[in-house]
């Protein structure tokens, strides 16, 4: 048992360099605040990116329980990889004769919407349903937030100065690019 724990807590570690990345390449897309877009003039890293992981992964640290752990990271993260397969299948249709350095075989985004739906909806089936709403929740709290501090739908020009003033002073405060 203590040697699947290693290997767990070595995996969510990692998973937290590399998400970190997404958000990250997000912010640099103009798809996220541009504040986590800052790099560290010291480390080369997305640190803000890396600062928000972490403490975004807390609330999981917190569930305590190892099959609690990693029944909620997978949760969370699988109707997004479903979403990205569905994607692969859409544009295969839609664009049928755009340039694929690999095309992939319509198999494996099928049977990752299948496996994606099975992670997705077993948890609303057991006795821990609540935890599994409060994560779907928190998810879709996330569109009205790009909506609102991303796309700024308002025109609230104050909103964007207090943005880009964020950025300015959290890349001052922490040496970032």
């Amino acid at each position: 048992k203590q040697w699947y724990q290693r290997r767990v807590r070595g995996s969510m570690q990692c998973s937290i360099i590399y998400r970190s990345r997404y958000v990250h390449s997000g912010a640099v897309e103009d798809r996220l605040p541009r504040v986590f877009g800052l790099v560290s003039s010291r480390f080369k890293t997305p640190i803000i990116s890396l600062l928000y992981i972490g403490i975004s992964t807390v609330p999981f640290i917190l569930i305590g329980n190892i099959g609690k752990l990693i029944a909620s990271s997978s949760f969370t993260i699988f109707p997004f990889i479903s979403v990205s397969c569905l994607g692969v299948i859409v544009m295969r249709f839609t664009h049928p004769d755009l340039h694929r350095p690999y095309k992939v075989p319509l198999i494996f985004p099928v049977l990752m919407i299948l496996f994606g739906l099975f992670v997705f909806i077993n948890p609303f089936l057991g006795k821990d349903w609540k935890i599994s709403l409060f994560w779907v929740c928190l998810s879709l709290a996330g569109i009205p937030a790009y909506y609102f501090f991303v796309k700024n739908i308002f025109k609230m020009k104050w909103l964007g100065n207090a943005m880009k003033k964020l950025r300015d002073v959290t890349a001052v405060a922490l040496g970032c690019e």
